[in-house]
């Protein structure tokens, strides 16, 4: 790869001369690439390429983007190969970041472009000699894919790719197929064996492809093994769904909602299918039947039994399931705990009002920024989604970041720690709900279970 670093007349005026872009740029990448993003490689290239160094806030405001949105492009680029970036010391010892334009081109094709006879400059003017490479259109593509430039595990992905689907791998899918390894971390047979499942579905995009293999990524599949396993659990729920579906008369498939409730029954709550299918027949005398009807139905019958265990056993509390009946602690029932999860939010939400009285009362000028932190919520909410309201809540978005650092500085120059006035939660995956994100009973269940326990009876000898 080679740096894209160029000169001009210095005593010019860059707007009134040409930038240039390789098309395997626009071709290949700009498709794909969020519209803001483009716009700050466009006009980081065109200084680039005329040697000159705008700095991020010079940038931002030029785009009209706040200076985070401008480094999340620079990472963005920097995952698609097309920019490098190196961290440098500046004359006053302050890190900067040095963008570097890398060229796909070179890199793809650049040794084998040296083979070739190199490209006429006919049309550009003497002063504007920007670099060009030499045609790859005339070039068999097959020993693009083919060369010695390319890991010989995608290799292999490319001509299986081109075997199941029966015609020529396009650079596109090329691209795709390459980032889904190198960017995306997918582990190469489990590409190929996405490519074999998704052919038995008669399904051959290589988005597809790509979207099944990072799922079991994501879900921590390395190997095929792992997948097969992935795919036979997922077998067996769907066959869970099925039944519950057939035993409420539903002739629809599962919604993703819908699978969420159900996946709670059997992963948060434990169920066996039996326990479901017998909640299902309770809702069967209603008017209609439907899943929310079931998960009361389900919910009530836990709670009759008791609830969580202030001592789980290990597996319980690895996969979030929480077992009824006593173990070897005090048991108490889930709407205790979920009494005591509300009360410890309580006490938590008083205590930060608490700190903001104190805050209020030693740095009287803190009224204003809440003031003005209440004004800029308001306005962000009261603007429409769209394209039309995006200058203004980048905007309010900056003035955000502005009135947040401005209490952090109050706050620390008068001897608070930076972060006194925001919620201190006892546990931090649940937020001290008992559920995390994915609707799973939280690690914490077990230690808030022996606190709400001795919090309700101590609150019944009251």
């Amino acid at each position: 790869m080679a740096k894209v670093k160029l000169s001009v007349d210095k005593g010019r005026d860059i707007f009134l001369h040409r930038t240039k872009i390789e098309n395997l740029f626009i071709s290949e990448y700009l498709p794909d690439a969020p519209g803001d993003y483009v716009k700050v490689f466009l006009f980081g290239l065109m200084h680039a390429q005329y040697d000159l160094t705008p700095n991020r806030s010079e940038l931002a405001k030029l785009l009209k983007l706040s200076e985070e949105e401008i480094a999340e492009a620079w990472i963005y680029w920097e995952s698609r190969g097309l920019v490098r970036i190196v961290r440098e010391k500046d004359s006053n010892n302050e890190e900067v970041s040095h963008v570097i334009f890398l060229s796909k081109i070179e890199e793809l094709y650049g040794k084998l472009a040296e083979t070739q006879p190199a490209a006429a400059v006919t049309e550009e003017p003497a002063e504007e000699d920007l670099p060009l490479y030499v045609s790859i259109d005339d070039m068999d593509f097959d020993e693009v894919i083919n060369s010695k430039l390319v890991d010989r595990k995608l290799r292999e992905l490319y001509e299986k790719f081109q075997i199941t689907t029966g015609r020529t791998i396009s650079r596109q899918e090329v691209s795709k197929i390459e980032d889904a390894i190198k960017v995306y971390g997918i582990e190469p047979e489990i590409f190929d064996f996405a490519i074999d499942y998704c052919a038995d579905l008669q399904k051959y995009s290589v988005d597809y492809i790509f979207k099944v293999a990072l799922r079991w990524t994501e879900e921590g599949c390395r190997t095929v093994e792992e997948a097969k396993r992935l795919l036979d659990k997922h077998s067996r729920r769907n066959d869970c769904y099925r039944q519950v579906f057939k035993a409420l008369g539903f002739n629809r498939l599962p919604a993703p909602i819908d699978r969420e409730i159900m996946d709670r029954w059997f992963d948060g709550l434990n169920c066996s299918l039996a326990e479901v299918l017998d909640a299902c027949s309770a809702a069967a005398g209603i008017r209609e039947p439907n899943l929310k009807y079931v998960n009361k139905v389900i919910e009530n019958r836990r709670l009759e039994k008791g609830g969580v265990n202030t001592r789980l056993p290990k597996d319980s509390a690895q996969n979030g399931s929480a077992e009824s009946g006593a173990d070897e602690g005090s048991p108490v029932s889930r709407k205790v705990l979920a009494d005591y999860y509300e009360f410890i939010r309580n006490e938590d939400e008083k205590a930060r009002e608490a700190r903001i009285v104190e805050v209020l009362r030693k740095v009287p000028e803190m009224k204003a920024v809440f003031e003005a932190e209440s004004s800029v919520n308001s306005k962000m909410l009261s603007l429409r989604p769209g394209a039309d309201n995006l200058d203004a809540r980048q905007r309010l978005r900056a003035e955000r970041i502005a009135i947040e650092e401005n209490r952090k500085q109050l706050l620390t120059g008068n001897g608070f720690p930076s972060d006194y006035l925001t919620r201190k939660y006892r546990c931090s995956i649940c937020k001290d709900t008992g559920y995390t994100d994915e609707g799973m009973v939280c690690s914490c269940c077990r230690e808030r279970a022996a606190e709400a326990y001795k919090w309700h009876t101590d609150k019944e000898k009251a």
